[in-house]
């Protein structure tokens, strides 16, 4: 039972009298079993939407971004929606890894590993778009600083510059923050594993981890420097994306309320796709003694608390539209 601030008693992390050999057993058990023929219909949808995927950005780079409706007043277009819609909803895997992990929050350690993972496979799908985005997706490495034949610098004054450094460093640091956090538990598949070729690959992943104490020592210090280093990159990164449109002077959103706005909107967001993924999870792999109402009820508070700050930002919004008489 874990014990609050003010002395009472919380709920227990998870349920079922569970013990070190049964958590090992429910969770590894879930990668060694037979792969259900539910997974295959579920990786057939996905590979024929990525297929739909593929296709449209081959009609997009042979008809041009006007099929967006990009014109004067509409400056973005729907990349650009996209790429602030996968941006925020990879904030939760590092909110909860990092900022829970440095404020004690010992019931993170139940949905951090997905959460992170989601945070890898969302900021892999924005860094699509502002390649989309541009148009000539076959000179996007005019965005990279390497030398060239033409002796051209890229413009640091430009926001998509700002992104590609501000996610690049986020998922970098965020790749490096979830694999040193699966070390150990590679380490338990690499033990458990049966056949050859799993323990080769398992090894090599586990980096020679055998649990020792002056590697606990090591393995806890790189944890918490690492997370140390993705607190502020949860909150300057949807910072550094709202500047493509605060830099703007389009009435409206040359504003200074868009970083917080967006930084409180991403987290929103992003809790709620790991809502979302825990529920699902929860259902279908049986692990309702490991992701507990408790769980649950915790991530609807930080949803709550972020959700107002979406709606304070939203009326502020309109009042400031209102109050300054602007007709544009």
């Amino acid at each position: 039972m874990a014990v609050s601030a003010h002395g009472a008693l919380e709920s227990p992390l998870i349920t079922g009298n569970q013990t070190f050999h049964s958590v090992t057993e429910k969770i590894a058990g879930i990668l060694e079993r037979k792969t259900p023929k539910g997974w295959y219909v579920g990786f057939s949808l996905a590979v024929s939407l990525l297929m739909l995927l593929v296709g449209t950005v081959g009609y997009l780079v042979w008809e041009g971004t006007g099929i967006w409706g990009v014109n004067n007043p509409v400056g973005w277009g729907w990349a650009i929606v996209n790429f602030i819609w996968w941006v925020g909803i990879g904030h939760a895997g590092t909110l909860i890894s990092a900022i829970l992990f440095l404020l004690r929050q010992q019931w993170r350690t139940s949905i951090n590993r997905f959460a992170e993972a989601m945070t890898l496979f969302a900021v892999i799908c924005a860094l699509l778009f502002p390649g989309i985005h541009v148009g000539r997706m076959w000179v996007i490495y005019y965005f990279f600083p390497i030398p060239n034949q033409m002796s051209m610098w890229p413009n640091f004054r430009s926001p998509l510059l700002w992104d590609f450094f501000a996610v690049g460093t986020y998922f970098t640091v965020s790749l490096l923050f979830w694999y040193t956090g699966l070390i150990p538990d590679l380490a338990t598949m690499r033990d458990r594993a049966k056949s050859r070729m799993k323990k080769i690959v398992f090894g090599l992943l586990s980096l020679g981890w055998r649990g020792g104490n002056r590697q606990w020592q090591h393995y806890e210090l790189s944890y918490l420097i690492l997370a140390g280093l993705s607190t502020p990159l949860v909150l300057s990164v949807h910072s550094v994306v709202s500047t493509d449109f605060a830099t703007s002077i389009i009435p409206g959103w040359h504003t200074t309320i868009f970083p917080p706005y967006f930084v409180a909107g991403a987290i929103f967001s992003g809790f709620a796709m790991v809502m979302t993924l825990a529920l699902i999870a929860r259902k279908i792999f049986g692990l309702e003694h490991f992701i507990t109402l408790n769980h649950l009820e915790k991530m609807n508070k930080i949803m709550l608390v972020t959700g107002s700050m979406v709606g304070y930002a939203y009326i502020m919004e309109f009042f400031i539209a209102w109050y300054s008489g602007n007709e544009f």
